[in-house]
C-alpha cells in the first residue's frame, strides 16, 4: 500500500487530504465525522474582521452608555460578560476541537487589515490552534485605492500576524493579483509558511423580474481546478513554502492531478457537502490504489512530477498556449 504520509505547516499528516472550512467543521459532530472518514487535518470556519469590529463597537457603546448614569441605576443593566460573542464562541470551538480530535486543528481569520488581528491571532493560539489560515478576501471596488495599496496592506497584515504568534501561518489568496508569482514571493518573504490556492470569488446573481440581487453559494465542480492547478505547477519550482490546493476536488483523479502539480495538501469542501464526510475515504482509497497501480511508493515520489519545469511542454503554461488554442480550436 502506498505511503500517503506528508507534512503541512510543519505538522505531520497521515495523508494530504484536509477538510477545509465549511459547516461540517463548524460543529463537533461534523469534525468527528471528518476525522473518522480520514481527514488528516481540519480548517475551522473563519472569524471575520467585520465581526471583531462590530463586537468591539457594541461593547464601547455599551460601556459609554453606562458611564453616564447613576450608580444605583447601573444595577438594572446586565453584566457585559453575560453576552456571548461570535469571537468567544469561535475560541471555545477551537478548544473543544483540540480536546476531541487527534488530528491538527487549523483556525481561520478572514480580513484585509493588520489592525486588531494580532491580538485575536494570539487568542487563537492560546486556545490551542495548531496553525492559522489567514483568509484574504477583498473585492477591489474602490477606484481611489490602487492595486499596489491593497497588496501592500495584505503583505503587512501577513507580516504582523506572523510576528504575533509562534504557530505557522498559511495565507489563502485569490487569483486576481496583477502578478501572482510576485505576490506569492512577497507573501513567503512576509513569513507565510503556506499559500492556499485559491479563494473563490462569490458574485451576486440578479432576479430580472423583481430587480433584486441575491446571494448564491454554488458548489464547485472538477473543471474549477484548472486555474489553481496551473498556478501550483508554476509556483512549485519558484517557492519553498507549502502549497495547498483547494477548489474543484470531486474525484480521486482530481487529488492525483493536484499532487502531480506540486501541492503539499489537497483541501476539499464541496464534495463533502454534496456526498458527506465519507467521501474522504473514497479519495484516500482512490489515491492509494492509483499510486500502487502506477508504482509510486510514497507521496513524495508523485508530488510535483508535472510541475512546469518538469514537463516536456512548459509552453502550455504560458502565452504560447493561448495563441495555439485559438488557432487550432474546434469552435463548433
Amino acid at each position: 500500500m502506498a505511503d500517503l504520509r506528508t507534512t503541512y505547516l510543519d505538522l505531520p499528516l497521515s495523508s494530504p487530504l484536509v477538510a477545509s472550512a465549511s459547516p461540517l467543521t463548524g460543529n463537533l459532530d461534523g469534525l468527528r465525522r471528518l476525522e473518522d472518514a480520514g481527514a488528516s487535518a481540519v480548517v475551522l470556519p473563519s472569524v471575520f474582521e467585520e465581526q471583531l469590529h462590530r463586537e468591539r463597537d457594541f461593547m464601547e457603546h455599551y460601556l459609554e452608555v453606562r458611564s453616564n448614569i447613576l450608580p444605583e441605576a447601573q444595577s438594572f443593566f446586565p453584566n457585559p460578560g453575560l453576552y456571548e460573542h461570535k469571537t468567544d464562541t469561535s475560541l471555545e470551538h477551537i478548544r473543544e476541537a483540540k480536546r476531541e480530535l487527534d488530528i491538527p486543528v487549523i483556525a481561520s481569520l478572514n480580513g484585509t487589515t493588520p489592525e486588531g488581528w494580532t491580538d485575536f491571532a494570539k487568542e487563537m493560539e492560546r486556545a490551542g490552534a495548531d496553525a492559522l489560515e489567514l483568509n484574504l478576501y477583498q473585492v477591489a471596488a474602490d477606484p481611489t485605492v490602487s492595486g499596489a495599496d491593497i497588496e501592500a496592506r495584505q503583505i503587512e497584515t501577513v507580516r504582523e500576524v506572523v510576528a504575533a504568534v509562534n504557530i505557522p501561518v498559511a495565507v489563502k489568496i485569490g487569483p486576481y493579483y496583477s502578478s501572482m508569482a510576485h505576490m506569492a514571493a512577497r507573501f513567503e518573504e512576509a513569513g507565510a509558511k503556506a499559500l492556499v490556492l485559491f479563494n473563490r470569488f462569490y458574485q451576486p446573481d440578479f432576479d430580472i423580474e423583481t430587480r433584486t440581487a441575491s446571494r448564491k453559494l454554488g458548489l464547485s465542480a472538477s473543471r474549477d481546478l484548472l486555474l489553481p492547478l496551473s498556478w501550483i505547477a508554476i509556483l512549485r519550482e519558484q517557492r519553498s513554502c507549502n502549497l495547498a490546493a483547494t477548489t474543484g476536488v470531486h474525484t480521486p483523479e482530481d487529488v492525483v492531478k493536484y499532487l502531480m502539480a506540486g501541492a503539499d495538501v489537497v483541501m476539499t469542501t464541496s464534495a463533502l457537502l454534496r456526498h458527506g464526510p465519507e467521501m474522504l475515504d473514497t479519495f484516500r482509497n482512490g489515491l492509494a490504489t492509483w499510486m500502487d497501480t502506477h508504482d509510486y511508493a510514497h507521496i513524495d515520489d508523485l508530488r510535483g512530477c508535472m510541475r512546469r519545469d518538469y514537463v516536456d511542454t512548459p509552453e502550455l503554461f504560458e502565452r504560447a498556449n493561448y495563441i495555439h488554442l485559438l488557432d487550432t480550436a474546434d469552435w463548433k
